[in-house]
């Protein structure tokens, strides 16, 4: 390893902890905001309802938050194998006196409300500083692009997704034969998992599919730019769409199956849409088997991910699964068999950061 190599991780990990330190602000910040620490400081220990209850809180989320703030050994968790319900939290007395206490000398949440808004007037500081500020964009495709949606897997799609299907060799040989293999690409984003795909294997024909109308402008601009638009088609449509038509030879969903409202219904749908000798790649975090306490950086990174963002976005919608980021290979078993898949394979591909599942027809 070259000393650049040796520099770019140190870099890396330094970008990781950060993130980490940034999830335990944003996570504080809720906790003091919605009265968890203060509750927790009058009892011995509580279970996420009853936590809620005396919030006045959804208990989803407070399970989560409460596991969050456990991984990362802010709370302490006297059950770890108790029930996601039945486990009992409880704030250490020294962390009592930092975030519980507000008349005490150690009192330290009260400052979060203040962190969390500089945070928030990061996006107009750019604009701000420049001499002359550009107008502000009313491409739906820019602004998405401004927002960075999709360019933090850029890199693993286009240096390591070819060689992740690679390894599949059922997959592998369809996706270089005659006639041309389709593949339906869920949840597509930025379009860069399409779009490597594509790429890998000349002669596929991608279907690319994703709720958000903006996100899949921008993909096009991506495909327009790789001039990959005549094998690669993206369209704004819902993942359990009974108008899809199939069949695929390879479905796909990277790191978004635990954003859906309904995984089942949608789940159902690829089943659907599969050739019959096709397979159903589900790409996502590679979150331990069980919850422990504390936790690894990676399970800590997934958790507040799913506090300040995955779950909330899901929570409020009648009939949500409220998977969150932190989806075990139990949960998507479950999600599979309700769906009519036999089971789940976990693949024997390396990734530091996410799991690979073949569904099981």
């Amino acid at each position: 390893m070259t000393s650049d190599d040796t520099t770019a991780r140190e870099l890396a990990d330094r970008i990781f902890d950060a993130t980490l330190g940034l999830f335990d602000i944003a996570t504080m910040y809720v906790g003091e905001r919605l009265g968890f620490y203060r509750a927790l400081g009058s009892s011995a220990a509580m279970t996420p309802g009853e936590l809620a209850a005396a919030t006045g809180t959804r208990e989803r989320f407070v399970r989560e938050w409460c596991e969050q703030q456990a991984a990362g050994g802010i709370l302490g968790c006297d059950d770890l194998a108790a029930g996601p319900g039945a486990r009992r939290f409880l704030l250490p007395a020294g962390h009592r006196d930092v975030l519980a206490d507000r008349d005490g000398p150690a009192f330290a949440a009260g400052g979060m409300p203040a962190l969390v808004s500089a945070l928030a007037a990061l996006r107009d500081l750019p604009d701000l500083v420049r001499v002359t500020p550009g107008p502000a964009p009313t491409d739906p495709a820019e602004t998405a692009a401004q927002d960075g949606r999709g360019e933090a897997n850029r890199p693993l799609f286009r240096y390591l997704l070819a060689g992740w299907l690679a390894s599949l060799p059922a997959v592998h040989a369809r996706l270089g034969e005659s006639p041309p293999a389709r593949v339906l690409d869920v949840a597509c984003g930025a379009g860069w998992s399409s779009l490597a795909i594509a790429t890998a294997y000349p002669d596929v024909r991608v279907d690319a599919i994703d709720l958000d109308e903006a996100v899949i402008a921008l993909a096009r601009r991506h495909a327009d730019e790789a001039h990959l638009g005549d094998r690669v088609a993206f369209r704004a449509v819902d993942a359990a769409e009974p108008g899809l038509e199939g069949p695929y030879d390879l479905v796909t969903c990277f790191e978004a199956l635990h954003d859906m409202v309904d995984p089942v219904r949608v789940i159902t749908t690829w089943r659907r849409l599969l050739a019959p000798d096709g397979t159903c790649l589900v790409v996502d975090i590679r979150a331990e088997p069980a919850f422990m306490a504390p936790a690894g950086r990676l399970e800590r990174l997934a958790y507040g991910w799913s506090v300040v963002d995955c779950l909330p976005a899901t929570l409020g919608s009648p009939g949500s699964a409220a998977t969150g980021a932190v989806m075990r290979p139990a949960t998507l078993e479950g999600y599979a068999l309700t769906a009519g898949f036999s089971g789940v394979e976990i693949l024997p591909i390396e990734d530091p950061g996410w799991r690979f599942y073949r569904l099981r027809r």
